[in-house]
């Protein structure tokens, strides 16, 4: 909750951009910016911001949370709206790239159903131990070493099964060779709090998450998931430089349209994002969340689509998981 008060309380220096694509002054009344999380989520904090990005066009953009079923209440919800430019989606990665290969009656298909039209902003997963841990644990080698010697305690919690987080975790056990047990939560956060609370031993969180509770002494980040160590914590390895490369990942949220939307109405959308996204006010809200602002264009956000899809598919198999729900 304190990530979304930051950016209500900016919302008078964030709308004070003129307008920034005559197209959106089109559309008539308010624009719905659907996010399948509920209010004080990270998603509904990115919704926030672009909706309040967008609505200096001169349309009102109100976020509506349509919590849910992992966010894919929101996706059906979108897939049936209206392709005037009256509703659009805000969502996380995973719902798109992971949820195809996870669940058995998945009611919509990412690039079917839905028109990709950029990405907000790119985010690492943080990697982070607490006190059921010894306090000599401070690196991924480490925790290896402990969980081999403690595979009863080794848990890891994470925002829930078959999402990039649980998989993450999968993948580390895979690749260390160790045996992990996944405690899966109503939201990471929630796996945070328990794990500083020494309720379980692990959790994976996006960045922004799991630092503070560093940053206050109370956790430990041992890697973070970026390509790169991030510009908020650089001290703290990657992935790969802790020798598990297979594990390198962004998690991202952008937003679509219902699959008839025009595309010039795409790109205007698209566009208009980019632009307000260069506004230092918004880079410093997401920065204040360890995101850092990335807007692709429709189509190199499709081709990002299409690589993660195809990086998902095989791992999901692996593990065996599916849901029937």
């Amino acid at each position: 909750m304190i990530a979304r008060r930051t950016v209500l309380q900016a919302a008078g220096a964030l709308c004070a951009a003129g307008p920034l694509d005559q197209l959106l002054a089109q559309t008539p009344g308010s624009v719905r910016v659907c996010v399948g999380f509920p209010p004080g989520s990270a998603a509904d904090v990115v919704a926030r911001l672009a909706a309040l990005k967008l609505s200096a066009s001169g349309t009102p953009h109100v976020v509506d949370n349509r919590a849910g079923a992992g966010g894919r209440l929101a996706v059906d919800n979108i897939k049936r709206a209206p392709a005037d430019g009256s509703a659009m989606l805000v969502t996380p990665d995973a719902i798109m790239t992971i949820y195809p290969h996870v669940y058995k009656k998945l009611t919509y298909q990412p690039l079917v159903d839905l028109k990709p039209v950029t990405t907000l902003c790119m985010v690492p997963l943080g990697i982070a131990v607490g006190p059921l841990v010894p306090a000599e644990v401070r690196t991924v080698a480490d925790f290896v070493r402990w969980a081999k010697a403690n595979p009863g305690k080794a848990t890891f919690g994470t925002s829930g099964a078959g999402t990039t987080l649980h998989f993450t975790g999968w993948m580390l056990a895979q690749a260390a060779g160790i045996e992990l047990t996944h405690v899966p939560y109503r939201g990471s956060i929630l796996a945070a709090q328990d794990m500083v609370a020494g309720q379980i031993a692990a959790s994976i969180n996006v960045l922004g998450e799991v630092l503070p509770f560093a940053q206050a002494g109370k956790a430990r980040v041992l890697a973070v998931s970026g390509p790169t160590r991030s510009r908020f914590a650089p001290d703290i390895p990657t992935v790969r430089e802790a020798g598990y490369p297979s594990l390198e990942s962004m998690t991202w949220f952008g937003v679509f349209l219902p699959a008839k939307t025009p595309d010039a109405l795409v790109a205007s959308v698209s566009r208009a994002l980019a632009e307000g996204l260069k506004d230092p006010d918004a880079r410093e809200m997401l920065a204040k969340m360890t995101m850092d602002a990335s807007t692709l264009s429709p189509q190199e956000f499709t081709a990002l689509i299409r690589r993660d899809l195809a990086r998902w598919e095989p791992v999901v198999k692996q593990t065996g998981y599916t849901s029937e729900d």
